[in-house]
Formats: C-alpha cells, sequence, structure tokens
C-alpha cells in the first residue's frame, strides 16, 4: 500500500509469489479510473530489475479513439468444452456491440492453451515455494508463541501463519524443484511457457485483441471448492495465459446471470495497455454493466 511520508508517497510493496508472474494492476470501477490510476503506477525504476525503460503511453487520451477498424481475436479455444453456454451468450453480446462500435472480428487459434493449466499450476508454486521461504518467523511475517528452540520457530510459525493452500503451493513447489523432478517438471513447464507467449505473438500478426470469457463457470460459493482444488484451478485457464506469456490483460463486467457477475477479458500484445482500455471505455460507453452490483451488496 501507500502513506503519506514528509509530504511525498512511499513506493507500492508487494509480496513476491511467483516473481516471473507477478504484475500489480488497478482495479477500478471503469475504464477510465484505471488508466488514471496506471498513469501514476507506470514508468522506469531503476532499482527494480524486472522494470522496462519503456517511453509511457498517454493511457487518457487514448480512451476517445474511436474502435473502427479495430481487429478482435476470438480463440476457438475459448468457445469450446468447458465453457457455461450462458456465459458464452454474454460474451458473444460483448462483441457484437464492439462490432456495432466499428471492429471486425477473427477467429483466431491458441493452440498450447490446453497446456497453460499444468505449466502454471508448476512455475507458480516452484517460485513460491522459493519466494515464500523468507517467512520463517525471523525475518519476516508471523512468528508463534514462545518456540522452545530455532527448529521449533520454523516449523509452527510456517504451520500456523500460512493457510491451507499457501502451504499446497508450498509443497508442490518444493517437490517440482527438488532434484531429480527439476528437467521433468520445472524445465518441461518453462518450455511449454514459451509456446504458449509464441503462439500469442502469431495471433497478435493478425489482430489487435483478443477477446474472451474472463472464467468458465459463474463463481461458487465460498468453501465449495475446499476439497477438489483442482476444479478451482481450472478456473484460471483463460486468464493465466497473459501471465505465462507476460502480455498486458484486463477484465470488465459484462452482465449477470442468475444474479453473478460475469466478465469479459481483454488481451493486446506486449505494451499495449492503452488499446486494452480504450476498448473496455468505449464498450462501457454503450453499456452500464460496470454501474451495476448484484443483489444483496
Amino acid at each position: 500500500g501507500i502513506k503519506p511520508t514528509y509530504g511525498r508517497v512511499s513506493r507500492w510493496g508487494m509480496v513476491a509469489y511467483a516473481s516471473s508472474l507477478d504484475q500489480g494492476g488497478p482495479l477500478a470501477r471503469t475504464a477510465e479510473d484505471c488508466a488514471l490510476m496506471l498513469g501514476a503506477m507506470a514508468g522506469f525504476d531503476p532499482k527494480d530489475s524486472t522494470s522496462v525503460d519503456q517511453p509511457l503511453d498517454d493511457y487518457l487520451a487514448a480512451l476517445s479513439q474511436p474502435l473502427a477498424g479495430l481487429r478482435i481475436g476470438l480463440p476457438k479455444e475459448y468457445f469450446g468444452e468447458g465453457l457455461d453456454p450462458k456465459i458464452a451468450d454474454a460474451v458473444m453480446a460483448v462483441v457484437e456491440q464492439l462490432k456495432q462500435l466499428g471492429a471486425t472480428v477473427k477467429d483466431i487459434s491458441l493452440p498450447n492453451m490446453q497446456h497453460a493449466i499444468p505449466s502454471y499450476y508448476v512455475i507458480a508454486p516452484a517460485e513460491a515455494s522459493s519466494n515464500l521461504s523468507r517467512f520463517d518467523g525471523v525475518r519476516f511475517g508471523y512468528r508463534c508463541e514462545s518456540p522452545v528452540d530455532l527448529i521449533d520457530l520454523y516449523k509452527r510459525s510456517r504451520a500456523e501463519g500460512f493457510g491451507d493452500e499457501v502451504k499446497r503451493r508450498i509443497m508442490v513447489g518444493t517437490y517440482a524443484l527438488s532434484a531429480g523432478y527439476y528437467d521433468a517438471y520445472y524445465l518441461k513447464a518453462q518450455r511449454i511457457r514459451r509456446l504458449i507467449k509464441n503462439d500469442f505473438v502469431s495471433a497478435f500478426e493478425d489482430v489487435d485483441v483478443i477477446l474472451g470469457p474472463t472464467t468458465p463457470n459463474l463463481a461458487w460459493k465460498l468453501g465449495e471448492k475446499n476439497a477438489d482444488p483442482v476444479s478451482a484451478y481450472l478456473e484460471d485457464i483463460y486468464t493465466i495465459t497473459a501471465n505465462l506469456a507476460g502480455i498486458p490483460g484486463l477484465s470488465m463486467p459484462a452482465g449477470f446471470i442468475d444474479g453473478l457477475p460475469v466478465g469479459v477479458q481483454l488481451l493486446a500484445p506486449y505494451f499495449q495497455e492503452a488499446r486494452l482500455l480504450n476498448v473496455a471505455h468505449q464498450y462501457q460507453q454503450v453499456s452500464d454493466w460496470h454501474t451495476r452490483v448484484p443483489a444483496g451488496f
């Protein structure tokens, strides 16, 4: 978070999860607000080895650009088995409105998307197990009460401080990085990641943005999938490819089904956040889903 310090604003702080996948981005009610926030957040940081010295777009100025001639790609893999038909209808309704604004639509393919889930859930836990090793009760994070010795401090601090899902990912990641399994799991997942990236690079030669559902199914009840974490992981199928490929993505409200919100995801080539915000803003000029909330909130 940020806090005022002698008239200045301190740097953003972020806990590292999976370093090669992590990225900070704004959450806001409108694309215009996202553009305002991103304009304040973006930029080169000489003390950050992952920061690129890249000229910044004027995100606010880009919002008003017309969508005439915009080429939208619809990956066939996004609309196949596993997608709730009601969500598919909501996504296509958005596509029709964007076509009315001047966009054209093209069917495309991302053939390696089927490997995204297994690749992500090797790479992310592996990097998480490394990053979270620093939370040992000595330097960072929670510390248990009255440890009897150093080993007890380590064990109980981590056992009590981490939740079940965090522990699960640490264990999976440690296994994937262990001697004898690194090549079979982590290295192979990185190779798959490159294939996924290449799919996007190829697709963006023919289209300006890629559009699809944010999730294949509606939100489930709290705790409903605690006993079946894999089914919860599968809900990430459309979104984690952006992290694997390193491209910008945006999810915007697109309606309600059975009282639950539906999101549409937009993806763009590297450093084309302004294009995403432009498409979302233009859509929000002809829709009001972003102004509504589910009943009861």
